[in-house]
């Protein structure tokens, strides 16, 4: 969902594109104290997006340290000769994972939308309604 009344999602950019899932979590002592004191030290910044941002560096970094193994060279450009790699093991399988589950919570946010700006295919996970 587009944030249209940035007063319902405190600290949301307006624009900023949620998904209809929440996401509820209880953290161990040792990461809930950590996040308490960055909450402390950023007071201009709510805990949903510090969370989502260190999610989103968390995750950057993982790709990262995927990607310097998984590929494996398949040949050469014909003509202009760069090398051709062909994206294997975990990466490539988080990278097609997240596009499925991208597509089904598009699909879920376009249920709410009349006419969404891109074309909705019946996709969808997890239960039916």
């Amino acid at each position: 969902m587009k944030v249209k009344d940035s007063s319902s999602f405190p600290g949301v950019e307006r624009g900023v594109r949620l998904a209809r899932k929440r996401y509820s979590f209880r953290l161990p002592l040792e990461l809930a104290s950590r996040l308490e004191a960055l909450s402390e030290m950023n007071p201009q910044k709510t805990r949903t997006q510090l969370v989502a941002d260190l999610l989103g560096l968390g995750l950057a970094e993982l790709e990262r340290v995927w990607s310097q193994s998984a590929t494996g060279l398949v040949g050469f450009h014909p003509e202009t000769k760069p090398p051709i790699y062909l994206l294997t093991g975990p990466f490539a399988e988080f990278h097609g994972l997240t596009r499925r589950h991208h597509l089904a919570l598009e699909h879920e946010l376009a249920k709410d939308d009349p006419e969404p700006p891109y074309p909705v295919d019946e996709y969808a996970l997890g239960d039916v309604e």
